[in-house]
């Protein structure tokens, strides 16, 4: 293998730097970094500005990004705060097109899990520094007071898709069945809770506009128990729960399977609204389903117009729409 300057080398191939470049070009290091870094207000011909970049891509040169952040104080690196305990499919497929369209913009996407037990907000910002901070959830107060404090950009998409709009939707239609008292599957998961307390905050808010008492809320886990307890305190009331809003799917699930194994049944003898419409709710779960490519598409435009310094996409029409099976 030979280096750029022709000679023999061993061993892996060393980076081109833009010395060589210049070298091979025939020009100066500072031509070939103004060149490179389309630095504005240099009188440099258009002849000798094609030579360079012309020389760079055959000689395999890429630019050096610590160098490049140095000057400019940010890289080109979009960082998504994700939740340790991951965000499921759905935004998985909105990130997927985000990558997509940064990449074509010559940025890259580089996700981090915000678990507790993982590096502080601090550490991270010695890391790296972002062009701009995509939040997907779950951030707490201190997390979000460290992006803050780093003057990266954020876009949040909690802000995009409304959670208490979620528990809201399950809760009217619920309520225009004729249901009077309902009742809330919690997950047992503490992180998942962040966000199943923003969807009870909608059933609440719907209860409460109806002239109804608070929904009765019960934490359902991966666990047979946890649904006998759940659903007995649903049932034995005075004013027993007649049909209840599960955080997810994956919650209605749970517990539909628990209230086949005590006898009863979903769509009959308790009602029960899920949320994502995953593709096991077909087996019947009635849900609140989340248009992913239209939220996908306003990620991406909320994304690119804060990079460009421009507005925030106008929002046209919902994410959101009910998806009517037999267990409601």
């Amino acid at each position: 293998m030979t280096d750029v300057d022709g000679r023999r080398s061993v061993g892996r191939r060393r980076r081109v730097t833009s010395a060589d470049v210049a070298r091979a070009a025939g020009v100066s290091r500072a031509t070939v970094s103004y060149v490179l870094n389309d630095v504005p207000h240099r009188n440099i011909s258009q002849a000798t500005r094609e030579l360079v970049r012309s020389t760079a891509k055959r000689l395999g040169h890429m630019p050096y990004a610590p160098a490049r952040a140095l000057r400019s104080g940010r890289t080109n690196i979009v960082l998504a705060l994700v939740p340790g305990f991951g965000i499921g499919f759905l935004f998985d497929k909105a990130l997927d097109a985000l990558n997509t369209a940064l990449a074509a913009r010559g940025y890259a996407l580089l996700v981090h899990h915000h678990a507790e037990a993982l590096r502080s907000m601090a550490d991270l910002w010695g890391l790296v520094s972002p062009a701009l901070v995509v939040a997907t959830g779950g951030l707490t107060a201190e997390q979000r007071a460290a992006v803050e404090y780093s003057e990266a950009r954020l876009v949040d998409v909690d802000g995009i898709v409304s959670f208490p709009r979620i528990g809201r939707m399950q809760a009217e239609y619920l309520l225009s069945k004729g249901h009077r008292r309902l009742g809330f599957a919690m997950p047992g998961d503490p992180h998942l809770q962040v966000f199943g307390a923003s969807r009870l905050s909608g059933v609440r808010a719907a209860c409460a506009e109806a002239g109804l008492p608070e929904p009765v809320v019960e934490v359902v886990d991966f666990d047979r128990a946890d649904v006998r307890v759940a659903v007995a305190s649903w049932r034995d009331r005075p004013d027993p729960v007649t049909a209840v809003c599960a955080h997810n799917d994956d919650v209605a699930l749970v517990l539909m399977a628990g209230l086949e194994t005590m006898g009863l049944r979903a769509g009959v003898d308790l009602d029960v609204v899920g949320v994502d419409n995953v593709p096991m709710a077909a087996i019947g779960v009635t849900t609140v389903a989340i248009d992913i490519d239209a939220l996908a598409g306003v990620v991406v435009a909320s994304v690119l117009a804060e990079l460009d310094d421009q507005p925030p996409p106008a929002r046209d029409g919902e994410f959101l729409h009910l998806v009517v099976r037999r267990s409601a």
